[in-house]
Order: structure tokens, then C-alpha cells, then sequence
């Protein structure tokens, strides 16, 4: 079986259970999203221990999903909870380089931190936006936009969110197989052309429009349109980020988790940068607004 068809059934596969999950909200939304956090961010680890960084994979993995799960929870401690957890993990990290050191183990204790704590803020911390995402709910003057839905205003953004880095994606993959000619960074994803990369923004923005003039049938669509230019530009940074660490690491797919898509890295790159930005886009609508 073809590379494109494993692609295109997994795609026929995987994304109703996203949706599933969006739509149900939480626990099963932020555990599923914690799930792929932990898995994103060992393969990461993978990769950074490959370059002989060193990380602390059970640090890192027991922090970043705890950070998502403990995102979701609603009261006055939760943002207490964040930072302690966050301090641990810093406190845990740096007590055992140093004890690595008195037991004179070589590895460089520098690269172990950073790439531990670093690996923490790439993946869990920077993907869990889907799960603030989520969590929205119109207040004040915003409520009049939110009118007249099916879903909650939460699911709505994720599910925009969504389209916007999915389609972005198809899109480039096919728009470049097809008229792709012009490299766009050769040195990092050979593969890449500019021209992919301009069909995949199109796409990208159209899909989110779409996505909100049905979803979202009060929400401005001119103010969308800000936010899914911005997020169509971002979101392929975070594939050719994660495609420049693979390529120093000298492998081509993060793992073979997911047929035809390789890991959940691999899946989830472009989603680490585009949550953030779209996250920050709906906030500052809700301040002006």
C-alpha cells in the first residue's frame, strides 16, 4: 500500500475521533490530548537523546501530561498547581544532573536540562491551547457572535482550528506534488516548494471562513479572516521546526506510530505552533471586543 493511501485511510480514521473528542470536551478531550502530548514529546526526547542531549524522558513525560491535565482543572489552586508543577519538574531535572555529575556521568549536564525543560515548553505546555481553546465561553459583548450554534463556542474554535492547520496541510502536500517547482528550504524538507506552501496558506484560510461562516454564523468573518491569515502563516513553521530536528538527527519520520504520518510529532507540529497563535487571536479579540 501506497504512502498516500496509508495517509488518506488513516485520515478517514483519525479524524472523526478528533472531532468525537472536541465535541464530547472534557475529561475526554484533555485526556486524549494528554495522551498525544506524552506521545509527541517522547518522540521528541528520541530525537534530542539521538543528538546526545540526554534528556529525562520520565521527568518530562510525567510533567507534560500533568500540565494538561491540571490545564483543564477549574478553581482557585489551579494556577498553583501549574507552577509547582512546572517547579518540580525544574527542581527534579537540575537534582539529577547533579547528582549525574558526582557519580562523574559524562553527558553533557547542560544539554540534559535544557533539552528536558525545553521539550516540556515545545510540546505539552505549547500544544495544551486546544485544551484553553476548549474550555471558551462568550462572556459580555461577545455573546451576540456566538448566536444561533449547534456546538459549544469552545468546540467551535477547536474545530476551526482544526481545518485550518488540516487543510493547510492537504492542501501543500497535494498543491506542491502538483505544481510544486520551487524549493522552499531545501537544507531542512527537500521536498517542500514554495508554491506548496502558498496553496496550503489559500487553503488553510478558505477552510477556517468556511468553517466559521457554518459553525459560527454570527462571528464577523472579516475578524476571521485576521486570524486565519495569521494562523495559515504560522502553522507551517511549526512542520519545517519540527522537519529541522529530524533532519539534525538524521531520521526522516519522528516514529511509525501512525501509518503513512509517521509519529505523533510527525502529525502534531504544525498544531504546536498554530494553537498558540490562535489561542493569543482569540484572546485579544476578547479584550477589544
Amino acid at each position: 500500500m501506497s504512502t498516500l493511501a496509508k495517509r488518506i485511510i488513516m485520515g478517514m480514521i483519525g479524524i472523526p475521533i478528533m472531532i468525537l473528542m472536541v465535541i464530547l470536551g472534557s475529561p475526554y478531550f484533555t485526556i486524549f490530548f494528554g495522551i498525544v502530548a506524552v506521545l509527541a514529546l517522547r518522540e521528541l526526547y528520541l530525537l534530542l537523546d539521538a543528538k546526545g542531549f540526554s534528556p529525562h524522558p520520565m521527568i518530562g513525560l510525567i510533567t507534560g501530561f500533568a500540565w494538561m491535565i491540571l490545564l483543564d482543572v477549574q478553581g482557585e489552586h489551579s494556577g498553583y498547581l501549574l507552577l509547582l508543577i512546572l517547579s518540580l519538574a525544574g527542581l527534579a531535572t537540575l537534582s539529577l544532573e547533579l547528582a549525574n555529575s558526582y557519580q562523574e556521568r559524562h553527558a553533557p549536564p547542560a544539554g540534559a536540562v535544557a533539552s528536558t525543560l525545553g521539550g516540556i515548553l515545545y510540546v505539552p505546555v505549547m500544544l495544551s491551547n486546544v485544551i484553553v481553546l476548549r474550555g471558551f465561553e462568550a462572556t459580555g459583548a461577545m455573546i451576540p457572535w456566538f448566536a444561533n450554534m449547534s456546538i459549544e463556542p469552545g468546540a467551535a474554535l477547536v474545530i476551526i482550528l482544526f481545518l485550518g492547520v488540516w487543510a493547510g496541510d492537504t492542501f501543500a502536500y497535494f498543491g506542491g506534488m502538483a505544481i510544486g517547482k520551487t524549493p522552499l528550504m531545501p537544507h531542512i524538507s527537500p521536498k517542500k516548494t514554495v508554491e506548496g506552501a502558498l496553496i496550503g496558506w489559500l487553503g488553510s484560510v478558505l477552510s477556517m471562513l468556511a468553517g466559521t461562516y457554518f459553525l459560527m454564523p454570527a462571528f464577523p468573518l472579516w475578524i476571521m479572516l485576521i486570524g486565519s491569515v495569521t494562523l495559515a502563516f504560522f502553522s507551517p513553521i511549526g512542520d519545517l521546526v519540527e522537519s529541522m530536528i529530524k533532519r539534525d538527527a538524521h531520521v526522516k519520520d519522528s516514529s511509525e506510530l501512525i501509518p503513512g504520518h509517521g509519529g505523533a510529532f510527525d502529525r502534531f507540529d504544525s498544531m504546536l505552533f498554530a494553537a498558540p497563535i490562535f489561542n493569543a487571536f482569540i484572546y485579544v479579540v476578547s479584550m477589544w471586543k
